[in-house]
């Protein structure tokens, strides 16, 4: 017998509401309130809405297409289909809808229905199961059950319904889905009433990843628990590479938070995490090792995992964690957060290093033994200081030491924009520092792909380590009130000491006040060009600081070479300046224009030493009161003038600039310049006729008069400064000379190729001579495909030569190579090269006596022992250093490499693995005081493996914003092979 039971439903009312005219429905629907008005103003408005309608119906037809068009894309609408449904469409939108008549049709209408929890779809037969009259009962549906539960579906083959315990019951081939994920299972249990869920050895897939377990249970509308299983991005029936945990959270926006993860790679386990965390964007996991000369042995890791919306404004929007473990120098953690966001942007870089103390091993064979390959040039067996302390003994402490390291950088960013009142207000913090100075030169290199948007322009993210000697703490706010505009700053810039092994201050400002305002006051007469008043006011005290020294013993001036150092104030100078004027840019035609400028203000500068008698900070020096003579003919009252011109076409143009300051009631008369302190004209001639090209000559001429007693005075000749003429650009062998950059979006080719040439000639105008010139020619090209390699990414080789024409010795070269090839569908390379010159003046044809004359400075340009005069040219030298001309010419060559990579790469279901040799020059500070370096080559060969594709699921603006970037690329690592591509990976 065939019984469905859906859904039964009673309504008791009194009789004398079941009239089905509209006032009896109101009193049953009393939410439903018609509209109380006079039947005079409901005539108004219809009549007044029956115009509009007339009116935009009749405007709509009198419209051309283009501009049908234009009006719908202006209103958001689908401009797509014929003219007729356009306009339908425009007309739709444009015109006033109708009131609703108040009847009983629209009363049932608005009603708002209740939504029944469950709804069955589909099922070949069902039966009641009661167990008394009083309670309810068990449904039972079977064959091909199809429900509605709230917001998800369900399918199975057999499903109960408990209307007691509101509980559903399913078992055969469970699916269930809820919005992008689907669960599949044997058993499934889910609670109405606390409207959670549990799928037993259940199968949950969002997109494009599949989680795998013995439990699945739905926590709330926006978590899902897993427990007992794996999640893997490869679709396969038995995935080859997966990631098993005992617990794993999944929540609505593709998070992942699993606890206890084995990952596996067909079956047999790799590595074990305690905790993983995971979002769509920007995740990734990185392990390498290997080894070089100066660290040994090293592990490398590093995780990254990105919260593309956090719950609070000041959570990051990405974290990135790194440990790193050397076998010569230690071991570092660092942990990187940052954040974009409209309001608050910052990125947070801190840092631990149990630094191993390291020194230069004695032994020849540690160092080059097996032709120095897979040895180590440094020991941890250094000086810890005295055997026994302070006895005056000649015994050391030898042994291993360690040295506690940290570092620690913030950048922040904090705005606001209060568009109704024209307001912005920007805070801007700078901190950044370190406990040893070579924190980054030790732990910073690392051989990693960039895994950022930049990724695909760029090809990597090595991060070469730098030795900061220099610190710099920032903090400036600033705050725009329509024209008017406040900046206050601070700031303080920070030295190593060497001897001391700390930071000291440089240099302090505080404060620094900045006042600027510029309106708009008027059109000037027969130009119409608009007059500007500009107002600018600015003040800064700074602090300026010396050598750090050592306290004195007491009793003494004698320096205690135990003693700590202490800052050391040299001067405190203060500056203050305000000007006030006019400038109006005028247009004189198409192809002239002019922009005059006159400004009155003054300026005051003071400086205050704190020392006293022979100190280098005290009053009575003479170079301290030459010092303050000089702040003291700066400081005066003045009238500054600058106007521009200039004349043509963005073809051809010409501008010049005329400036001139006069300095009046001066604190201190110049002797040489009087009160025209400033009095010049520049002058340049710039095309920018073709596309990706500069053509220009710059130079200035100096007008002022100087003081007759200036004696030999300045001739016309030696008036003009250095004249630089540039030349640069890049002449495309694909699209040729183009006047017009293509956007991103207009192009219709994905590879390039082409010779990029920069040169900047500087002609000494005074002694009217060459002086220098600067060169740079590299060829470059990519997305290019030959039949032995599949795609030449990019590809990037050429040289710079920067040449003195009187003092040739001078000379500088550099030749750069660099590529990133994919030869397989899996595999690629990538090669790079940077050499430098040694010893450029054995490529001049000097002899050794031409260049000791030749030489400015006889104190660096004399004959030194172990140095290489022998002369040579580049084509000589090249052969040398290939090793042709043997092994002595070698060591000798004048080109030696600065920088050399090659990377082979394998890219392996959403895993690279990369295989590399690195060689850095680098230098150890030596010999017996230190004042001497050690140069030599770095060599490191590693292993890493990065996870690629770690992304569960891709969010519909997410991936709409990768489809536009990849709108004429491809992968990066796939190439560039054939024709125009649009993926959205």
């Amino acid at each position: 017998m065939l019984l469905i039971p859906i859904l039964y439903l009673g309504i008791f009312l009194p009789k004398s509401v079941h009239s089905q005219d509209t006032e009896g429905l109101k009193l049953i629907f009393p939410e439903f309130t018609g509209t109380k008005s006079n039947p005079q103003e409901e005539e108004r408005k219809a009549t007044t809405v029956n115009v509009q309608r007339s009116l935009v119906q009749k405007s709509v037809d009198a419209m051309t297409d283009r501009e049908v068009d234009e009006t719908l894309r202006n209103l958001g609408l689908n401009p797509q289909g014929t003219i007729y449904v356009k306009r339908e469409r425009l007309r739709e939108a444009l015109v006033p809808p109708l009131a609703q008549e108040v009847t009983p049709e629209s009363i049932l209408a608005n009603q708002k229905k209740k939504e029944s929890p469950i709804q069955i779809q589909n099922a070949a037969e069902g039966q009641l199961l009661n167990i008394d009259k009083t309670q309810g009962g068990v449904l039972v549906l079977r064959g091909k059950v199809r429900l509605k539960i709230k917001g998800g579906e369900l399918q199975a083959d057999s499903v109960s319904i408990d209307s007691q315990r509101q509980e559903i019951y399913a078992e055969g081939g469970v699916e269930y889905r809820d919005g992008q994920a689907k669960v599949t299972g044997e058993r499934f249990l889910y609670d109405l009433k606390l409207n959670q869920g549990v799928v037993y050895n259940s199968k949950l897939s969002v997109y494009p990843s599949f989680f795998i377990g013995q439990k699945l249970k739905r926590l709330d509308e926006k978590r899902y628990l897993m427990e007992m299983g794996y999640f893997t991005a490869c679709n396969a029936e038995l995935p080859h590479e997966s990631f098993q945990a005992k617990k794993i959270v999944i929540y609505d926006d593709k998070s992942v938070v699993a606890f206890q993860i084995t990952y596996k790679v067909g079956g047999t386990p790799l590595f074990w995490l305690p905790v993983l965390y995971n979002s769509e964007s920007g995740n990734g996991w990185l392990v390498q090792s290997g080894k070089n000369n100066t660290q040994g042995w090293f592990l490398q890791n590093s995780y990254q995992w990105s919260d593309p919306y956090p719950n609070s404004l000041f959570l990051a929007n990405g974290y990135k964690f790194r440990f790193d473990m050397y076998e010569k120098t230690g071991q570092a953690a660092q942990l990187e957060a940052w954040k974009v966001s409209p309001n608050l942007n910052y990125n947070i870089n801190l840092g631990y290093a149990n630094h191993k103390k390291t020194s230069i091993t004695s032994v020849y064979e540690d160092r080059f033994s097996n032709m120095g390959i897979g040895n180590v040039a440094v020991t941890n067996n250094v000086d810890r200081g005295e055997q026994f302390p302070y006895a005056g003994l000649p015994y050391r402490n030898t042994g291993v030491d360690y040295d506690p390291w940290w570092k620690a950088e913030i950048r922040l960013n904090a705005k606001s924009n209060d568009f109704s009142k024209d307001t912005t207000r920007n805070l801007q913090l700078q901190y950044e520092n370190f406990s040893n100075r070579q924190f980054d030169y030790e732990y910073g290199n690392r051989y990693e792909p960039s895994n950022s948007i930049q990724s695909m322009y760029t090809q990597r993210d090595v991060r070469f380590g730098l030795i900061r000697n220099l610190l710099n703490w920032n903090l400036n706010y600033t705050e725009n009130r329509g024209d008017l505009s406040v900046a206050l700053g601070m700031s303080r810039t920070m030295f190593y000491q060497i001897q001391a092994n700390k930071y000291f201050a440089a240099a302090d400002t505080l404060p620094a006040i900045t006042i600027r305002n510029s309106s708009q006051v008027g059109t000037l007469p027969y130009a119409n060009s608009p007059l500007y008043w500009d107002l600018n006011v600015q003040t800064n005290v700074n602090r300026l600081y010396g050598a750090p020294t050592q306290s004195t013993i007491p009793g003494t001036n004698q320096y205690d070479p135990s003693g700590r150092y202490n800052d050391f104030v040299l001067r405190t100078q203060t500056n203050v300046m305000g000007e006030t004027g006019f400038r109006s840019p005028m247009s004189l035609g198409a192809y002239a224009s002019f922009t005059p400028s006159a400004y009155m203000g003054a300026t005051k500068q003071t400086v205050e030493y704190p020392g006293s008698g022979t100190a280098a900070n005290s009053p009575d020096l003479d170079s301290n009161k030459a010092y303050a003579n000089i702040l003291k003919q700066q400081s005066f009252q003045y009238i500054r003038q600058s106007h521009t011109a200039r004349f043509g076409v963005p073809e051809l143009f010409f501008t010049t600039t005329y400036r001139r300051l006069e300095a009046e009631k001066a604190e201190m008369k110049d002797p040489i310049l009087g009160n025209l302190r400033q009095h010049e004209a520049e002058f340049a001639l710039e095309s920018y006729a073709l596309n990706d090209w500069d053509v220009s000559v710059r130079t200035i001429r100096d007008l002022r008069v100087l003081s007759p007693g200036y004696n030999p005075s300045l001739t016309s000749q030696q008036r003009w400064y250095y004249t630089v003429v540039r030349v640069g650009g890049f002449i495309d062998f694909v699209d040729g000379f183009q006047t017009r950059r293509p956007s991103l979006l207009e192009r219709k080719r994905n590879f390039y190729s082409g010779i990029f040439i920069n040169n900047d000639y500087v002609h000494h105008t005074p002694q009217n001579r060459s002086l220098s010139n600067n060169l740079t020619i590299s060829y470059k090209m990519g997305g290019f495909s030959w039949p032995i390699i599949r795609a030449f990414r990019s590809l990037e080789m050429g040289s710079t030569w920067y040449h003195v024409y009187k003092d040739s010795y001078l000379d500088s070269y550099r030749f750069f190579f660099k590529t990133d090839t994919k030869i397989t569908r899996y595999s690629g390379i990538e090669l790079e090269l940077d050499s430098r010159v040694t010893e450029p003046w054995r490529l001049t044809a000097l002899a050794q006596g031409q260049f000791y004359a030749m030489s400015t400075t006889p104190e660096l340009y004399t004959s030194q022992t172990g140095v290489n005069y022998d002369q040579t040219t580049i084509f000589e030298d090249v052969a040398a250093g290939s090793g042709a001309l043997g092994q002595d010419k070698r060591q000798k060559a004048v080109f030696n490499i600065n920088r050399f990579m090659m990377t082979f790469k394998l890219d392996l279901h959403n895993w690279e693995y990369r295989l590399g040799y690195s060689m850095n020059l680098r230098a150890f500070p030596g010999g017996a005081s230190a004042d001497n370096q050690l140069t030599f080559y770095d060599q490191s060969v590693f292993f890493s493996v990065n996870l690629t594709n770690f992304s569960f699921g891709d969010s519909s603006s997410a991936q709409a914003t990768r489809v536009r970037l990849y709108r004429f690329r491809k992968r990066p690592l796939d190439g560039l092979t054939s024709g125009v591509a649009s993926e959205s990976q």
